[in-house]
């Protein structure tokens, strides 16, 4: 189904820091397509993910050193958050496609709700919980986001309450998948999403304390189809960057916001309370669509290879959204 708030009439820049049901997916063995439809990609060679992101340069490597570790997060952001979401714009930077022809194309991530799982909807605005605290055992000294908490939230505010079953992740055992789960009838187009990361980088700028994480992903969404017993597999990919800033607390905005000036917790991390996030995401086309885009023009529906080769590489749609976090309760 697609989302007509998704697309709005205006485009604007990408932010920075200065379907009805027809017949339920079989659950019971994993499916031989989803398998396949799993691609490992790498990190490319760049000055810094701050860098990438100020010059919206988000092309899609192939290949992999070796797999992702769970991200590390500063720990000004270990505890739980209120985050009040809004989209902030959209682009079309793609050369080889026309903003016609990527508009048509429903298989573009963020064109149908739940084809981005950290965007549901995305052109819609959302108030949700997140969640960072302490790994366990050996991951006791750092940070890290409760996936499973966030995601379930997310989509229940997107999506509508108690739209998720369940969220499967375990960062210790598989820190690169995870599992959601819908209630059934929750969504007409997803009834379970199983979510690849395929690279990670981070990097924090020294004059304010901004932490960057760039992730990129590969969403296999399964659904609800025609043929009875056959679930419809949708593959997304697609590229998150989110920044977080700390921000000085509401009641003393002319304080000093620099870290180094903050109140020290009792976890020995700096008293953070109010954090400015934005996420910037950068969508492909899957490889059999861009095929079909770059036939020779009046002739004969032959494509061509290399031209496909470069679309399917290069993001075809920018979304742009801006978060604020409140922290709730006490600082740990």
């Amino acid at each position: 189904q697609r989302d007509a708030r998704a697309m709005p009439s205006a485009s604007r820049v990408i932010a920075t820091p200065s379907a009805s049901r027809a017949s339920a997916p079989t659950r019971t063995r994993r499916d031989a397509s989803l398998a396949a439809a799993v691609v490992v990609c790498a990190p490319r060679a760049s000055a810094s993910v701050e860098t990438d992101l100020r010059e919206k340069k988000f092309p899609k490597a192939v290949f992999a050193a070796s797999r992702p570790e769970a991200t590390r997060y500063p720990a000004w952001l270990e505890g739980e958050w209120t985050v009040r979401s809004e989209f902030a714009g959209y682009e079309f930077p793609s050369a080889s496609a026309s903003e016609e022809t990527i508009a048509r194309e429903p298989s573009t991530p963020g064109f149908q709700k739940m084809s981005v799982a950290f965007l549901p909807d995305v052109g819609a605005e959302a108030t949700f919980r997140a969640r960072f605290s302490r790994g366990r055992g050996k991951r006791a000294e750092a940070v890290y986001e409760d996936r499973a908490f966030n995601l379930g939230e997310i989509i229940d505010a997107y999506v509508g309450a108690d739209a998720v079953e369940e969220v499967e992740y375990d960062a210790e055992r598989d820190a690169n998948r995870t599992t959601i789960r819908l209630r059934r009838g929750a969504s007409n187009n997803a009834e379970r999403v199983e979510l690849f990361t395929n690279n990670r980088a981070t990097e924090t700028r020294a004059s304010d304390g901004t932490f960057f994480v760039r992730e990129d992903f590969r969403q296999v969404t399964l659904g609800y189809s025609a043929n009875y017993g056959v679930a419809r597999t949708a593959p997304t990919d697609y590229v998150h960057v989110w920044t977080y800033t700390p921000l000085p607390d509401a009641e003393t905005p002319d304080e000093d916001a620099s870290l180094a000036a903050r109140r020290v917790g009792a976890a020995g991390a700096p008293v953070v309370n109010r954090v400015r996030v934005t996420l910037s995401t950068a969508g492909y086309l899957q490889p059999n669509d861009a095929l079909k885009y770059t036939t020779n023009p009046g002739g004969a529906p032959v494509p061509r290879v290399g031209a496909a080769s470069a679309l399917a590489l290069e993001p075809v749609v920018l979304y742009s959204h801006v978060m604020l976090l409140e922290r709730v309760g006490c600082v740990p």
